[in-house]
């Protein structure tokens, strides 16, 4: 009878755990599609200012840089969902990167003969809340990179790479092109893409430094592994 009692309690210990990761997980979807919902909106709204009418090829960008959001956040997802355990430990970073890097190469049209790889030195951890602001910031990187590093459309290479150092994460991200204008502000100025960058980085509390030396561009995310997430506006007033 006790060990039937004690089976008992364990299973439902069990289930209760479950239904915490579930509820957990459910949170974490309906917060990540309202903020790419925010993106959209906010992008649409950019256009729309603008007063001009977009091309298709204008339209097209337009609308897989969404889509970009949108899978960069579906294949957080899947790693989370797809490794029991994966939350527990924290998320793999350098493994989904590299896989964030495959999808983009292979789905963003943009992207022409540009070769995104990835460079992991091991121990690249973060928090599950950590995790999604960190990818997205990735993914804005690399498609501005795609964008913007060579104007003259010719193929470039961009690396994507993380590493563990003093109890921080570096996240970086390298391209070949024509590097940032020198009247240029990536602190202030920029389209959706650096806002977005600048409004993540700062919920996360991580510092945010570009590197332009007229060839080529690195944008290196420093994370504190013990801070926190803090909630506050992606876009105040002043950004």
């Amino acid at each position: 009878m006790d060990v039937e009692r004690r089976n008992f309690g364990d299973a439902a210990v069990r289930h209760v755990g479950s239904d915490d990761r579930l509820s957990e997980a459910q949170h974490r979807i309906a917060n990540n599609l309202a903020l790419i919902a925010g993106y959209t909106r906010l992008q649409a709204t950019r256009l729309d200012k603008a007063g001009q009418p977009l091309s298709a090829r204008e339209a097209c960008i337009a609308l897989e840089e969404v889509a970009a959001r949108i899978e960069t956040v579906g294949e957080l997802h899947r790693l989370l969902s797809g490794a029991p355990g994966e939350g527990d430990a924290g998320v793999d970073l350098g493994r989904f990167l590299a896989k964030l890097c495959t999808s983009l190469m292979e789905t963003v049209s943009f992207a022409g003969d540009t070769v995104i790889t990835h460079r992991d030195s091991g121990g690249c951890l973060v928090r599950p809340d950590q995790a999604t602001p960190v990818a997205l910031i990735v993914s804005e990187l690399v498609t501005n990179a795609l964008k913007y590093a060579h104007p003259s459309g010719v193929a470039g290479r961009i690396l994507v790479s993380c590493r563990s150092t003093g109890g921080r994460l570096v996240v970086e991200v390298t391209d070949d092109g024509v590097g940032l204008s020198e009247d240029f502000d990536p602190h202030r100025g920029g389209g959706l893409g650096f806002r977005v960058v600048r409004g993540l980085a700062r919920q996360l509390g991580a510092a945010l430094v570009y590197e332009s030396n007229g060839i080529g561009l690195t944008v290196r995310l420093t994370l504190d592994g013990d801070g926190e997430h803090r909630v506050i506006p992606l876009w105040p007033g002043r950004d």
